[in-house]
């Protein structure tokens, strides 16, 4: 009996506090208007939560509880530190470390890892620990989106890697045996993203058909697998330009238990990713997104330029890669853009050489026949960065950035970086590259407290003025 009066109290005090809570939710989120918030709670499995509360469309959160480093909190709008064969180019791991102690996650492509995934899983522990970065949390990509993926030689039940030795023929049962070797954090479906604004229809159709194929194959091996089958995977939208295709490609995967969305086939990485158009994307990117889940990140590879990328946070695009920086640094580029929100619309005082648009060059510019920034050995938009190569920083003693704090700009001048750039010293790209992951860097801080005060767009016209002063 007693026990029958005990069992009945904590019922009816379970009641109350139940009403309570509902009663306290229910003020909370009556005080909430839609008009001035856009909030949401994102899910990755057991491995990250990402919340947020920000106006537009941009979104701010936070990844965190990840199965290997739980103590690890990532605020999104979210930059990936590419690496090549589970290395930031040109850095060791101390110069990374002097870049920045705080928690990153290395984007490592399997494309550059494949040769190397039966040592990796003799060793038994992963590839962070085999490449000495346990520190780091990881996600594998299938491609480098650094590099210039050729086109058209993909195959109706494969991909193709190219590797150092050659073209590797990769289906998804060897891509997961891969990815269990590498052991990480998370990682993209195999996907065929081998599209651009020019694919044909067919070719266009057949990336979906295969990439949904793919990634059902993926899935199911991940479910069986011991080792991946609590890793987040992430599935990837495909249908180049055609609207219709990229929402087919979401309805044939929804069935399938993912942690987030890759966006993938609008460029064939490299350069062509730079290139991008916006008014071309535009409209297909707006059109893909509202019909993906707000509950899931969206993640968009390749060196897309700075303004391009505050246009895709602005459509809610939460994680990017750091190809962009390593891009310039290896064309001995130093970025000067700016990256923080001017106080007061600041004026830039520097008076830098002009840039002409790439559509603007010459036929005789990309003969070679005349020489300027953008005529040096590959045709680029150098608008964002100044070439250290050029003769004008022969004796200039600034640092490559006023009041950058980086390593490479607190100890040595342009004049120095022009010498060791010019001369070839193994020196320049290191201190380049430590400069220009700073720099890009410090601007995902700046788009994270941009969008937290409302100010997405006023960094996007300080950006703007910034090429436009270049141009003229």
């Amino acid at each position: 009996m007693i026990k029958m009066i005990c069992m009945l109290i904590i019922f009816i005090l379970n009641l109350a506090l139940i009403n309570d809570i509902y009663r306290l939710k229910h003020l909370f989120v009556s005080n909430l208007s839609t008009a001035e918030f856009n909030s949401f709670q994102l899910e990755l499995d057991t491995c990250k939560r990402l919340s947020s509360v920000a106006k537009s469309t941009a979104r701010l959160g936070s990844l965190s509880e990840f199965t290997r480093i739980p103590e690890a909190v990532l605020e999104t709008p979210l930059l990936l530190l590419h690496t090549r064969g589970a290395s930031v180019p040109h850095l060791s791991y101390d110069l990374l470390q002097m870049v920045s102690t705080e928690s990153q996650i290395l984007q490592m492509p399997l494309v550059t890892l494949v040769d190397h995934t039966k040592n990796v899983k003799a060793f038994g522990k992963g590839i962070a620990e085999f490449a000495g970065l346990k520190e780091y949390l990881n996600y594998v990509s299938v491609q480098d989106s650094g590099t210039t993926t050729p086109e058209g030689y993909h195959e109706k039940n494969s991909v193709s890697l190219w590797t150092r030795g050659g073209r590797k023929l990769i289906d998804p049962q060897t891509y997961i045996t891969c990815i269990e070797a590498l052991k990480p954090d998370m990682f993209q479906a195999m996907v065929d993203g081998d599209t651009t604004s020019n694919s044909s229809v067919k070719r266009v159709r057949r990336s979906v058909d295969d990439t949904v194929k793919f990634a059902g194959i993926c899935a199911n091996l991940k479910e069986k697998s011991e080792v991946l089958k609590d890793t987040p995977m992430l599935a990837c939208i495909t249908g180049g330009y055609n609207i219709k295709e990229r929402l087919r490609c979401i309805t044939e995967l929804k069935g399938l238990d993912v942690a987030g969305y890759v966006l993938e086939g609008f460029h064939t990485n490299g350069e062509s990713a730079t290139n991008l158009i916006w008014e071309d994307l535009e409209p297909v990117l707006t059109e893909t997104i509202e019909s993906l889940p707000d509950n899931l990140p969206r993640a968009f590879h390749g060196p897309v330029t700075p303004i391009i990328l505050l246009n895709l946070v602005s459509k809610g695009i939460d994680i990017f890669d750091a190809t962009f920086p390593w891009l310039v640094a290896e064309r001995a580029g130093a970025l000067i853009f700016p990256n923080t929100l001017l106080k007061g619309n600041a004026p830039i005082t520097e008076t830098l050489p002009s840039v002409k648009s790439q559509a603007l060059i010459t036929p005789k510019e990309k003969d070679g026949s005349l020489e300027n920034e953008n005529s040096k050995d590959e045709l680029v938009d150098r608008v964002f960065e100044i070439n250290i190569k050029d003769k004008l920083y022969f004796n200039d003693t600034r640092p490559l950035v006023e009041d950058c704090s980086c390593y490479c700009c607190r100890k040595y001048s342009r004049s120095y970086i022009h010498h060791l750039s010019t001369t070839s010293e193994l020196q320049g790209p290191i201190l380049l590259m430590m400069h220009n992951l700073h720099h890009y860097i410090n601007f995902f801080r700046s788009i994270r407290l941009a969008i937290r005060e409302d100010q997405l767009q006023g960094l996007h016209s300080t950006l703007e003025q910034f090429v436009t002063s270049r141009r003229s």
